[in-house]
């Protein structure tokens, strides 16, 4: 079984991404080559379905 993450990347047909902080989220959504379809999940705080817009703020927060 796989380590617990705060968050987790849905890419529909491949292996679900975890990630433990909203900069790394950013990162491996940069990486992929579309994001049709593709949702994100903070299983901390529960919210599903996270906008970019929404992770950027988060990725902000961490950083002070």
């Amino acid at each position: 079984m796989p380590p617990k993450t705060r968050f987790v990347i849905h890419v529909p047909g491949k292996t679900d991404i975890g990630c433990d902080t909203a900069d790394e989220v950013l990162d491996a959504l940069n990486d992929l080559k579309s994001t049709e379809g593709v949702t994100v999940a903070d299983l901390q705080t529960g919210m599903k379905e996270l906008s970019r817009e929404a992770i950027e703020e988060l990725a902000n927060g961490e950083r002070e």
